[in-house]
């Protein structure tokens, strides 16, 4: 990618899904659809359930009326289960958005027909004017488009529908032996729905506006931002789209926001940080390290770089949800991340913050357990090293993650490639052990540990058998001293492969428990 083309990213183009009810609109909004459904029938289900109790008091205290009374209060115990139906049903996991906005058209129209009903009862059994009123259907009307991200005419159109089941009940109710009120109060019930209806229009067409810009803005030349998969020091990571290709990506951005209350010196340091981690990753061709196809800054100023999408988990969230690993497979997983490690350091790379979450396995061309080394975001040349400064370019954090710092990067010291060993030796105690070298609630007595401290054997954490082997590489590596540590990340590779385990961890292994786990 030429120099100035980095600099500005072409014009933004949307993805143009082919359903009516969806098109023109941002993906992740969609995906919001169903928190927004669930939020409207969680809205509904508590406002009948208030009615209920309300109309119950009401009863006791003589100042109900017992027009229908039975039948007007199985109506809202209806309404009430709908509307926990529609809440427990957009909480279902795997939704499609399409399927929920559908969903969720059908509820406006039904929960309208339910509001109305009652009210409708009102009408053929009160005589006028006593009875007629506005209806709660025209709240209904006016709120619904704002909560349901549809196009503005299948809104609008849900909305005239839902405002037509007023007289629609009425008709019913005459259907089934009840005097139709008069026109006068007919006109003066059915007027304000379809005003409400006719007032959605407002909202649903500023709303769609609004979401049709986020869809534009969150299109990056070739790609399209889908899903927010995390956000971390150095900015956000989204699921993205090639436009052309229908490949998935994954993108890494920096937004203009994120730099916006540092001082200058310190924004110009984020920005080459950005960029180093985006030119390091990209002259590393190891297959296990994350693959890099683009990077840019967009015309607002979004600092961004496209990579391979991995499906999969990082070490960090694979021990928390499934507990510490068998050492056979901890050791296949650290190997490979020592091969990624071992090209770094042959070209004078430093990643500089090794951690359990930076390094991701995951199922590529068929093989299980695959390792991926990520984020590069610190790393520094050994050849031309810049000073390291203990402290963040912002605020008092210090650089890296301390629970996996070297003692020689925590004092401001020289590091090389056995800073990495040390803290890949600290991914290891959390993989066998599930615990950390060193535990402290201030950062600053955990940096001082890393200093001072040595920490106990993994294996008097564990609550696994630990080969006394493994015990010993891992201290070796989480030595004070870097010239006591392995030599280099080759070395450290092929002393991991030769410590005796029960079992080994082979393909077939791995394949079953992915399988079992993550299928």
């Amino acid at each position: 990618m030429s120099r100035s083309a980095r600099r500005r990213v072409g014009p933004a183009l949307a993805h143009k899904p082919h359903t009516l009810t969806t098109k023109g609109l941002a993906a992740d909004l969609l995906r919001d659809a169903s928190r927004r459904l669930a939020l409207a029938g969680l809205m509904y289900a508590i406002g009948f359930a208030l009615s209920l109790a309300l109309n119950l008091l009401f009863l006791r205290l003589g100042w109900a009326r017992l027009e229908a009374y039975g039948t007007r209060t199985v109506l809202r115990a209806i309404s009430l289960a709908l509307g926990l139906g529609v809440f427990l049903y957009a909480r279902r996991p795997g939704l499609s958005p399409v399927r929920v906005i559908a969903v969720g058209l059908v509820f406006e129209v039904i929960g309208g027909l339910l509001i109305v009903w009652p009210e409708s009862l009102m009408l053929v059994d009160v005589p006028p004017p006593s009875a007629v009123g506005i209806s709660w259907l025209a709240v209904w009307v006016t709120i619904f488009p704002m909560l349901l991200p549809a196009r503005p005419r299948i809104a609008i159109a849900a909305s005239l529908v839902t405002a037509t089941m007023s007289p629609f009940s009425i008709w019913l109710l005459t259907r089934l032996g009840h005097t139709a009120p008069p026109v006068s109060t007919l006109a003066f019930t059915y007027l304000p729905n379809y005003v409400a209806a006719l007032l959605a229009i407002v909202p649903a067409v500023v709303l769609h506006r609004m979401r049709r810009q986020i869809a534009e803005a969150r299109a990056l030349g070739s790609y399209e931002l889908v899903e927010r998969l995390g956000a971390g020091g150095m900015g956000e990571v989204w699921r993205a789209s090639h436009r052309m290709l229908v490949r998935p990506a994954a993108i890494k951005l920096i937004a203009p926001g994120a730099i916006a209350g540092a001082r200058s010196t310190e924004a110009d340091e984020l920005v080459k940080r950005f960029e180093r981690e985006a030119q390091a990753t990209a002259s590393l061709s190891s297959p296990h390290t994350v693959e890099l196809y683009d990077f840019g800054v967009t015309d607002d100023g979004t600092f961004y770089y496209v990579m391979e999408l991995l499906q999969g988990i990082d070490l960090q969230r694979l021990v928390e949800r499934f507990g510490p690993l068998p050492p056979e497979r901890a050791i296949a997983l650290l190997v490979q991340a020592c091969e990624s490690l071992d090209e770094a350091h042959t070209r004078g790379l430093v990643h500089r913050d090794i951690k359990p979450a930076n390094v991701f396995t995951c199922v590529l061309g068929g093989r299980h357990d695959f390792a991926k080394v990520l984020d590069f975001g610190l790393v520094a040349s050994e050849v031309a090293q810049e000073a390291i400064d203990v402290r963040l370019t912002q605020g008092d954090a210090i650089r890296g993650t301390p629970a996996f710092m070297a003692p020689e990067m925590a004092s401001g010291a020289h590091v090389d490639g056995r800073t990495d060993l040390y803290a890949l030796g600290c991914v290891a105690y959390w993989l066998v052990a599930g615990a950390h070298p060193f535990e402290s609630r201030s950062v600053y007595e955990l940096v001082s540990k890393h200093l001072y401290e040595m920490p106990e054997p993994p294996s008097q954490r564990a609550t696994q058998p630990i080969p006394q082997e493994f015990d010993a590489l891992v201290l070796r590596c989480l030595a004070k001293a870097p010239e006591d540590r392995p030599a280099s990340a080759r070395e450290l590779a092929e002393l991991l492969a030769a410590v005796p385990v029960a079992a080994q961890w082979t393909e077939p292994r791995a394949a079953q428990w992915w399988r079992e786990n993550l299928a």
